[in-house]
């Protein structure tokens, strides 16, 4: 029974329904909450459930307070995982995305929150993402879901008179928009949405009052003198016009083919700020004027204005005005910005317009490839290698990623159609030989290996991986050339000239392996090895003296390296051996002298 229990996670009472506690007294606290509020549901909920979902989202909300959004983000998203019915966490983390602009990520975690817990400012902002997306059933679904507690908001109103603008339902937007107003009278928004509806019903006297009011929450809005005047041209009052044209910056007299002279002429002096400035006050005087958004864009991307570049390129789109350029470049712009989520929509659709568009398909590859999703950036490099098959880059890149999915074959079939593009890529052939290397097929990777070096003589790395082939294959001559051209390109380096002293010795030849340790150490009088290579030729050849001093050198410039203390040790063996040796040697004497003389004197007696 007790099993059963067990397995069926029956609590009777305890830790579980702590944590349900402990998550309610969590979720009424917000970033709004003063600090001495904040402390108190700590408390309890460190008693109630300490290593649950709730503390996690205590302590988001108080990074959240401290302004510390990054952070905050990380700790709502650890109370999620911890605690998937920690509803507000996932709802905080949305409304933090949002504000960083990413619109996709912030919707899944709010409809997340909206799934545990009716949350009006989840609703809210959901609601503005729809808006945003022109999906205004939805968007107004949502924002009657954060009423009746924001009925006193005036952007819930705002939104509503949106959506129902977008579902043409004019006379349910001027109510929420008069709603607006009631609680906000000063709300520009809802101002200019009201002039909007009142312009189209041809109800001008309307229409200008909440323009004047909506001018008058913002002054120095050029956009809004020019909208006035253009009202007011329209009823006829040419010189109140005249005054709001000249606040907003603008001369009549100019027209669209002006403006688009101008602009060309900044552009081709190497001006853009000033070019995208005319071509702003064009769409000012005629905002529905084909392709000038584009332009608008390119200017402010040439002038380094990143944001309202976007701003353009995005109004270009959502008027139907979008292109596989337009949304190449706003993909280069979101990824810049390391909004990747977008930027891969961007370079999709560009590519989607316009097939041919290898660098849509390039940037998309190398952003997949940067997130390890290489089924999908294999998928474009194919398409760029049908599309533009003479491109070695891109076999390549082809062929790394093959070997990264471990599809080897494929792997080799793009290196060597990179190879036969650009019989000079070094890049290519390297990768081939590693991976021919990788697969134990060191005499294919030795061809390539050449062809390297043949291209770069100086290619260090590609010296090394032939240097331990000869040397594993017993190839000498081979690795000897090597290392004397290793010696010879680099005759300040100590080490290559010290390598070399080792092969000379490998090889019996002392007198050159002298010369090079010498060398070695001209350059390095402290090179360990060097010093330990060189006291062991003078033990070769018998100088024990000289020996002695350069293992003492090399113990004392790399007390780590054990050879030179174990051959000093034993050269001290072998010193204290000898002075035994030569003690015993005089004893003896001595006492052969002794016992030959005392035969003597033996022999002398008998005769007596």
């Amino acid at each position: 029974m007790l099993l059963a229990f067990l397995s069926c996670g029956f609590t009777w009472g305890g830790a579980a329904d702590n944590c349900g506690e402990a998550r309610k007294v969590a979720g009424a606290v917000s970033p709004a909450t003063p600090a001495d509020e904040v402390a108190q549901a700590d408390k309890k909920v460190a008693k109630l459930c300490p290593d649950g979902g709730a503390s996690l989202y205590l302590r988001g909300v108080s990074l959240e307070a401290a302004g510390n959004a990054e952070a905050a983000m990380g700790a709502y998203r650890d109370a999620v995982g911890k605690d998937p019915l920690m509803g507000r966490a996932s709802g905080r983390l949305g409304l933090l995305l949002l504000k960083k602009g990413a619109r996709e990520e912030a919707s899944v975690a709010l409809l997340q929150a909206l799934r545990q817990d009716k949350d009006p400012h989840s609703s809210r902002a959901l609601a503005q993402i729809f808006l945003e997306a022109e999906l205004y059933a939805l968007a107004l679904h949502h924002f009657r879901q954060a009423l009746p507690v924001l009925a006193g908001d005036a952007a819930v109103q705002v939104g509503m008179a949106r959506s129902h603008l977008g579902l043409e339902d004019r006379g349910k937007a001027r109510d929420a928009y008069l709603e607006a107003l009631r609680l906000e009278p000063g709300n520009q928004a809802a101002h200019l949405g009201l002039a909007g509806i009142y312009q189209q019903e041809h109800r001008y006297e309307e229409a200008a009052a909440h323009l004047q009011r909506a001018v008058a929450t913002e002054p120095e809005n050029r956009n809004l003198h020019f909208r006035l005047a253009q009202l007011l041209e329209l009823m006829g009052k040419p010189e109140q016009a005249e005054k709001e044209y000249l606040l907003a910056g603008i001369g009549r007299k100019a027209g669209p083919d002006d403006h688009q002279q101008r602009a060309a002429g900044y552009l081709e002096a190497g001006k853009p700020a000033l070019a995208a400035a005319e071509y702003g006050a064009l769409l000012v005087k005629q905002p529905n004027a084909p392709g000038v958004r584009e332009q608008l864009g390119d200017a402010r991307l040439a002038a380094g204005q990143d944001g309202d570049a976007i701003a353009a390129y995005e109004e270009a789109v959502r008027r139907k005005e979008g292109n596989s350029r337009i949304h190449y470049n706003l993909g280069t712009l979101y990824e810049r910005k390391g909004r990747l989520d977008e930027a891969i929509l961007s370079f999709s659709e560009a590519a989607r317009l316009d097939p041919a568009n290898g660098d849509a398909r390039r940037r998309l590859a190398e952003i997949r490839t940067v997130r390890g999703d290489f089924t999908e950036a294999i998928a474009q490099y194919r398409e760029l290698v049908t599309r533009h098959g003479g491109n070695p880059l891109s076999y390549y890149k082809l062929a790394r990623l093959y070997e990264q999915e471990r599809n080897y074959s494929a792997a080799i079939t793009a290196y060597d159609k990179a190879i036969e593009l650009d019989a000079n890529s070094v890049v290519a052939h390297q990768g081939i030989a590693r991976l021919y290397l990788k697969r134990k097929m060191p005499n294919l990777a030795e061809k390539h290996l050449l062809e390297v070096m043949r291209i770069d003589r100086r290619n260090g790395e590609t010296r090394e991986i032939l240097l331990s082939l000869y040397v594993k294959g017993k190839r000498y001559d081979d690795a000897t050339q090597l290392l004397e051209e290793a010696a010879t390109f680099a005759p300040d380096s100590a080490n290559d000239q010290y390598r070399l002293g080792v092969m000379y010795a490998f090889r019996g030849k002392t007198e050159g392996a002298m010369k090079q340790y010498q060398r070695a150490l001209e350059l390095k009088p402290d090179h360990a090895r060097a010093l330990n290579a060189l006291g062991k030729l003078y033990l070769q050849t018998g100088n024990r003296e000289k020996a002695r001093d350069a293992l003492a050198a090399a113990r004392k410039a790399d007390p780590d390296l054990l050879e030179p203390a174990e051959l000093l040790s034993k050269l001290d063996v072998s010193a204290k051996k000898k002075v035994v040796k030569k003690a015993t040697s005089k004893k003896k004497a001595t006492s052969k002298k002794k016992a030959t003389f005392k035969k003597k004197a033996a022999q002398k007696k008998k005769l007596r």
